[in-house]
């Protein structure tokens, strides 16, 4: 059961309040890794009304967790650690991430609490950001959230098509955006001499800001044209998931649909990890 509790780190995601705190909790209550129990890759949530994306990209020693509300900019944290105490709630965690540090290099932390089912999972969230002062004042902050926001896991076999919309999603806010920049600016005085029109790079009929997937191993990111560079053939994208750019080749980039079928093709391995989520005493013992 514990091991469950870190592939529930995504809801952790929210762009909302938390507690904040310059105590290092860590040390006084019971600690796992956030790769204790589900191995490195992507996996995803949304929200019921599905406005809403939380991606959850486990790594050796991290998690990031990526928050999009429809087509606005998505919203990342990384967290290093989760906590359980006797003190906390009732089947409810939390989990640390590094805030910045001050001038007087004082660190400091954020505190996310959450609990969880078979198949989603709730975050529970202060009406504003509250510092706390130790374990027992977490605890007795935790015991006045009423209700949390409820997320549903995406089956694997859904997951590509789901990405793929909030991408384009993404895309399409991101055009209008910029067209209402251009409509509300001032004309341009008119030229001395009119230039020829320059022709935007494309590849495959796809431009720069176009939505698109790039084909991995274990996973295909959706991601963002940046630049194209037609005479060596490849392509400058941003990754949705952590919001790094890359070069890659021409030939790695696919559309939604081929990346739909690329997830069927994986859907065994991917199986095989929920598996270790639902009933984690099939797959590993519980972290010390």
């Amino acid at each position: 059961m514990r091991n469950a509790v870190i592939f529930l780190l995504a809801v952790l995601a929210l762009a909302g309040c938390r507690f904040d705190s310059t105590a290092d909790l860590r040390s006084s209550a019971r600690q796992y890794t956030t790769a204790a129990a589900f191995p490195p890759g992507d996996h995803v949530f949304q929200s019921k009304d599905q406005s809403s994306l939380l991606l959850l990209s486990v790594q050796p020693d991290k998690a990031v967790v990526t928050y999009q509300s429809k087509g606005d900019d998505a919203l990342s944290e990384t967290m290093v650690a989760l906590l359980d105490s006797d003190a906390f709630p009732q089947n409810m965690f939390v989990a640390v991430a590094l805030g910045g540090k001050s001038k007087a290099g004082v660190q400091t932390y954020y505190y996310y609490p959450f609990s969880f089912g078979k198949t989603h999972v709730e975050w529970h969230s202060p009406s504003q950001p509250t510092e706390v002062f130790g374990l027992a004042d977490l605890a007795d902050q935790m015991r006045t959230i009423q209700k949390g926001t409820v997320f549903s896991l995406v089956p694997p076999e859904q997951q590509g098509a789901v990405l793929a919309r909030f991408v384009e999603w993404k895309a399409r806010t991101a055009a209008a955006r910029e067209a209402k920049k251009a409509a509300q600016a001032a004309p341009a005085p008119a030229p001395v001499m009119t230039q020829p029109a320059m022709t935007q790079p494309t590849v495959d009929g796809l431009t720069i800001g176009d939505g698109v997937h790039v084909a991995g191993v274990f996973s295909d990111s959706p991601s963002i044209i940046q630049d194209i560079d037609q005479a060596n053939r490849r392509v400058k994208v941003r990754r949705y998931s952590d919001g790094i750019s890359e070069w890659v080749p021409y030939d790695r980039i696919i559309s939604r649909e081929q990346s739909t079928v690329n997830n069927v093709a994986r859907t065994g391995v991917v199986i095989g990890a929920f598996v270790c989520m639902l009933s984690p005493e099939t797959c590993a013992t519980d972290p010390k």
